[in-house]
């Protein structure tokens, strides 16, 4: 069957990568022949708001589907430099895909979480696909939430995030700092 869009766009920092994101990529997944995951502010890692590393959040992504292997084949997932400059960001991730996949051309199709995170591609992409993590069907998340439980030592933080990522959280929040 085919699928409603070749190529299917998201930017998240994933810090760290929730239930949340992951229900924006298995959406992209189902509605696309191929996506691409950038990962922002890679730049930064070690700070209360961006306490992972780039290849973290990477791996996150990589251990949820790695054995998913026809959608794993599908998914791309590169690093991505802010900018800081919020008139100028759709044009610089937009000049950033072409330039990093020149091959496969501008993508037809920007997903995100809410209606802040996708307005500023509006005027970049045609299709804009939004997908509700606030649905009755789905806990509200955030990443703030979630660093906030890890912070605290509130192990309700592990019903957001993928049981295939536990480990590496406790080893990143807890092991390294003597916690555990």
């Amino acid at each position: 069957m085919p699928r409603k869009y070749k190529h299917g766009l998201t930017v998240m920092r994933a810090q760290p990568f929730h239930i949340g994101h992951e229900k924006v990529i298995n959406k992209m997944l189902e509605d696309c022949d191929r996506v691409t995951v950038l990962l922002g502010s890679i730049q930064e890692h070690g700070t209360s708001k961006n306490p992972l590393n780039y290849t973290t959040r990477k791996k996150m992504i990589q251990n949820i589907y790695r054995n998913r292997t026809e959608d794993y084949d599908r998914l791309k997932i590169i690093g991505l430099y802010d900018i800081n400059n919020p008139a100028e960001w759709a044009d610089y991730v937009l000049d950033f895909m072409h330039e990093t996949m020149p091959d496969i051309g501008k993508p037809d199709v920007y997903y995100a979480g809410s209606d802040y995170d996708a307005h500023w591609f509006k005027h970049a992409f045609d299709n804009i696909e939004i997908i509700d993590r606030t649905s009755p069907d789905m806990p509200f998340v955030t990443g703030t939430m979630i660093r906030d439980m890890l912070k605290f030592k509130d192990n309700r933080w592990k019903n957001f995030i993928n049981p295939e990522n536990h480990h590496l959280l406790e080893d990143h929040f807890y092991r390294k700092k003597g916690i555990v």
